[in-house]
């Protein structure tokens, strides 16, 4: 049955035996009009600053505007399933957690994990996303793990894992979007 404009309605008779196909989102273009919207160095300092109010357990954060980086810091520290490599987030099928950790909530651009959490500000998901006004590959530093992000990779590979960089000496988390490598 084809509704107006070409449109196939929703009917029993699509049931068993009916073909399936993958529908994605353009993971750069969403970026980018995302950013559209994100635009300007006060909504910069906005989204991160929010970011660390999110962190649990922060209370400082520090900008520190270098020649080569800009890394924003705090001493909060994200909240870590056992295995934040893993494809899902085993916290996610939890009852007691019913969310991601914050690593899965990072990968998953647009989660809007943090809008069911008390005590949290952001509720999309995508304030990290101002970033990309002074960099291409922003990374990210929080207990141990130190990650680049290359959104231009397929998809599976859109995060870099720098090796040797367990044994950070960050506190908290920080970001660190290297200046003049960005559009």
């Amino acid at each position: 049955m084809t509704g107006s404009g070409g449109v196939v309605a929703a009917t029993a008779e699509h049931g068993e035996g009916a073909r399936t196909l993958s529908r994605g989102a353009d993971h750069l273009g969403f970026i980018e009009a995302t950013l559209r919207d994100l635009s300007g160095f006060g909504t910069l300092a906005n989204e991160l600053l929010q970011n660390a109010d999110d962190a649990p357990d922060a209370v400082s954060v520090t900008f520190d505007v270098r020649d080569d980086a800009l890394v924003v810091e705090n001493d909060g520290q994200f909240r870590q399933c056992d295995q934040p490599e893993s494809p899902e987030c085993s916290w996610f099928l939890d009852p007691e957690k019913d969310s991601r950790c914050d690593f899965h909530s990072f990968r998953l651009v647009a989660s809007g994990d943090k809008r069911n959490r008390e005590g949290t500000t952001g509720a999309f998901g995508i304030g990290f996303i101002a970033v990309y006004q002074i960099t291409d590959h922003p990374e990210l530093i929080s207990r141990g793990r130190h990650w680049i992000l290359q959104d231009e990779k397929p998809e599976d590979q859109r995060i870099r894992i720098c090796p040797g960089c367990a044994q950070d000496s960050h506190p908290g988390h920080a970001v660190r979007p290297a200046l003049g490598q960005g559009p």
